[in-house]
């Protein structure tokens, strides 16, 4: 696949885990949001990504959020733990996992 597609892929595949439409358990989907930020940010630098730099980002299907009340810190803390596993991870690989991962949920595809 050319890394366009594959991109577009990916970002239509995040799109429907964060909107429900693919269901993913809480412990996926956060391993899931450390694979979408390595592929946006790369590798996890402290001096760079300090807390709070995931705040923008839209990681976990809103179900998750309100099934496990953890405030915001908290789940950038438990993506920020799988995103620090990912080093030296290419943006391409990083959403080839993400995809693979994805593949395997029950209503993919």
């Amino acid at each position: 696949i050319q890394d366009i597609t594959q991109r577009l892929f990916f970002l239509q595949v995040k799109e429907a885990i964060l909107n429900d439409d693919i269901y993913c358990p809480p412990e996926t989907a956060v391993l899931l949001a450390s694979y979408a930020v390595q592929s946006k940010y790369g590798d996890f630098n402290k001096e760079v990504h300090k807390p709070g730099y995931l705040t923008t980002d839209k990681l976990l299907p809103q179900r998750v959020l309100e099934q496990h009340k953890l405030n915001k810190d908290q789940w950038e803390e438990r993506i920020q733990v799988w995103h620090e596993e990912h080093r030296g991870m290419l943006r391409e690989d990083a959403i080839l996992e993400y995809l693979k991962i994805a593949q395997d949920l029950e209503m993919y595809g």
